[in-house]
């Protein structure tokens, strides 16, 4: 097969832009990082025959798209051109058409961590689930930029997912197994943008059991996916130094040391005092998975929960990875039952108690009404139809730009 030209040849004139906002110029060097690892990735991953030409494509596309819309939404908001260097900004804008001119009217699917850890998992394999973290701790590593005094700016991992999860099932009756399925904590930081994401993922994205649980989660927490036996699911939190790397969601709230890691099951290199990401260990479901999972077979066990989790429903590692389950699965899908809460009312009339059955296409419209008010707070051209952005769509000749 003919040899790849690589996106991240171009980065070596690249110099980081610098703003007065502090976190503009984080998530401005985040998004920077963040393409140029993960397109020397997937570059080096379609070379070596372990990606299709259109995968590698369609990676490349999405993982662009979906930062250059969290530039737009921010605020202040980013250009593409102050991530990118002047030649490959020229170079995408002459392949990549499409991505440059949908990211302010058409919404990503997902997160770019989320589309990374795909790429990962589709090049490893994912049955070596050391395989997969250990793969992640290297692109992590490469993404990290150091902040000391000395220094302007760090990146913070804007972009990256601090918790990633797998899960399978494994059928009681017939002890057949699945494969392994993978997702990532919501990878971005901000209130409206992480509200933005999970409220995509219900709407386009993720299974509809999954996506109904999280809607009913904040109704009531005794309605939930009951599966039968047995989902098992196992979550991993990455190790984090202390030179200002703090994270990109909620999960990130607890530092993490060595004594930490080992007592919670270490998986990865041990974590050096330069702060730089070392590797994962693994963590007990938090109250939120709990409630929306009940009949899942956490490893480890949760035991106790000493603080309540503060970030939203959906919000969680564990919601991607069961989806990408249900999803693939279709017989197991057709297993589940999810509980539909009924709406109670008294008739004016007669006096009498009333219960209906609730419309679910409600729960999806109350997401779809919250993510088009958080849009209009930002540039977003909100239309009269929420739009997606399809990188599937063939509208280039090359995976990447030819010099």
């Amino acid at each position: 097969m003919a040899h790849c030209v690589c996106f991240f040849r171009l980065w070596n004139k690249k110099k980081f832009v610098k703003s007065d906002n502090s976190r503009t110029q984080k998530l401005i060097n985040s998004s920077c990082q963040f393409i140029k690892v993960a397109l020397k990735y997937i570059s080096s991953a379609v070379n070596e025959q372990r990606l299709s030409i259109s995968k590698g494509k369609s990676y490349i596309k999405e993982i662009l798209h979906t930062i250059f819309f969290l530039g737009h939404i921010d605020m202040p908001s980013i250009e593409p051109n102050e991530v990118l260097s002047s030649e490959l900004f020229s170079r995408v804008t002459t392949k990549y058409q499409d991505v440059l001119q949908k990211y302010k009217t058409h919404l990503p699917r997902r997160p770019p961590y989320s589309v990374l850890l795909d790429v990962v998992v589709e090049s490893t394999g994912d049955a070596n689930v050391e395989a997969v973290l250990d793969q992640l701790t290297d692109l992590n590593q490469k993404m990290f930029i150091p902040f000391s005094e000395n220094e302007w700016c760090g990146n913070d991992f804007f972009l990256n997912s601090t918790v990633v999860s797998f899960c399978y099932f494994s059928d009681f009756v017939t002890s057949k197994r699945t494969r392994n399925y993978f997702g990532g904590s919501v990878s971005c930081k901000g209130i409206l943008q992480r509200e933005v994401f999970i409220d995509i993922s219900c709407i386009a994205t993720w299974n509809k059991a999954v996506s109904l649980a999280v809607c009913l989660a904040n109704m009531s927490k005794t309605k939930h996916i009951q599966f039968p036996p047995y989902v098992h699911s196992t979550a991993y939190h990455m190790i984090i130094g202390n030179v200002g790397c703090s994270g990109s969601e909620e999960h990130q709230s607890t530092k993490v040391n060595t004594s930490l890691a080992a007592a919670a099951g270490n998986t990865g290199t041990a974590l050096a005092g330069d702060g730089r990401i070392k590797g994962y260990y693994s963590k007990p479901p938090c109250q939120k998975c709990l409630e929306l999972f009940p009949d899942t077979r956490f490893t480890p066990e949760c035991s106790e929960h000493r603080y309540p989790a503060p970030w939203e429903y959906g919000n969680c590692a564990e919601c991607e990875a069961v989806s990408k389950l249900l999803n693939a699965e279709t017989e197991l899908n057709k297993r589940i039952s999810l509980p539909i809460p009924n709406r109670i009312s008294i008739d004016s009339r007669y006096n009498h108690l009333l219960i209906n059955t609730f419309n679910t296409d409600i729960l999806i419209l109350q997401r779809q009404c919250r993510l088009q008010d958080n849009l209009r707070k930002t540039k977003f051209e909100v239309g009269a139809k929420i739009l997606f952005y399809d990188p599937c769509i063939d509208d280039s000749t090359a995976l990447v730009p030819a010099q």
